[in-house]
């Protein structure tokens, strides 16, 4: 079948279950013709795109941490503006505070563009012939998601969202820059940001390239119905969740719709019907601190349990299954 994988956003735990299912993939020998991802979910499918596997991936979160990734911001002197600080407040102390404040973002990403050099190589690289990259980021002047992609879908389901681009290191600190957090990074000129907040599991453009199987790999794996959080760490990580949770079933659900839709009556439309496997994590639910907890430990450990995770739903997997004893006999 041709193939479609999705590789979800969430930091530090999205990207290490990430790599465990492209693991599982490579052990199944499944080799995926699209690969589409955002923030974290995006170094995975760049990587596998451009030449790395799974081994490459996992050996890399293995031997970095987050000091290989940023830094805090040291130039004090330019947190505040002091004279509008010492002026008369005007619209309240919130507003007259915040509106002193000259930061727009908490922490120096520079050392990313050297690890994510030192690992994917410098510049814009080719991605291999028949496969195709889809990067995820929002235009941040524009509010537009942009889909960067070194080939473009069919014409008759392309849209204003693709832009084909030679992909490169540019392309992944643009899709990692989560706002506030990070600086927005720099494509041909324009800002761009993190798309997690508005399309943490990219489906969509994937769909657009008419595969016949799409594997979803979702970023959060609370225990539902999720207990109520018991500190501000686990409010902030729960709201996280449900956003990205509530943004990945509407399209999941779409695509499900389509897809009956097209069993149903399949001369009402060009559309074909699409297999689709979920992969979620269980007991990896988002936390404001694990966001960023990127350290070898928890990667080798969040690496094994996507693996494991993954190997499961691959083996029951109808379409997979029917395929692999279609070839055995």
């Amino acid at each position: 079948m041709k193939l479609a994988v999705v590789f979800s956003g969430g930091g530090a735990p999205a990207a290490y279950f990430s790599v465990g299912v492209a693991r599982a993939l490579a052990d199944a020998r499944l080799v995926p013709d699209v690969l589409s991802g955002v923030s974290g979910g995006a170094l995975t499918a760049y990587g596998l795109g451009t030449g790395l596997d799974a081994e490459d991936l996992a050996r890399m979160w293995e031997s970095i941490d987050c000091t290989d990734l940023f830094t805090p911001r040291l130039d004090v002197w330019n947190l505040l503006d002091v004279r509008a600080l010492l002026s008369r407040p005007r619209r309240g102390i919130p507003e007259h505070l915040l509106g002193a404040t000259r930061w727009m973002w908490l922490l120096n990403n520079g050392p990313a563009r050297r690890t994510f050099t030192r690992y994917f190589g410098a510049g814009q690289r080719q991605v291999g012939e028949g496969r195709t990259v889809i990067v995820s980021a929002v235009d941040q002047a524009g509010a537009g998601v942009v889909r960067f992609t070194n080939a473009l879908p069919p014409e008759h389901r392309r849209s204003d969202e693709f832009r084909q681009s030679d992909l490169g290191i540019d392309h992944l600190l643009a899709t990692t820059a989560v706002p506030l957090l990070f600086a927005s990074g720099t494509v041909s000129g324009d800002a761009f940001v993190d798309a997690g907040l508005v399309a943490n599991t990219p489906l969509k453009p994937a769909l657009a390239y008419e595969p016949d199987g799409v594997i979803v790999v979702a970023a959060g794996g609370a225990v539902r119905p999720a207990p109520a959080p018991g500190s501000l760490s686990e409010a902030i990580g729960l709201l996280a969740e449900n956003v990205a949770h509530a943004a990945l079933m509407a399209d999941y659900r779409h695509a499900g719709t389509v897809n009956q839709l097209i069993s149903e009556a399949p001369q009402a439309t060009p559309k074909k019907k699409v297999e689709m496997l979920l992969i979620k994590p269980t007991g990896l639910p988002f936390t404001a601190s694990g966001f960023l907890d990127f350290n070898p430990c928890t990667a080798h450990e969040v690496i094994e349990r996507g693996r494991e995770t993954a190997a499961k739903a691959l083996a029951s997997w109808t379409p997979l299954a029917s395929a692999t004893t279609g070839a055995g006999t």
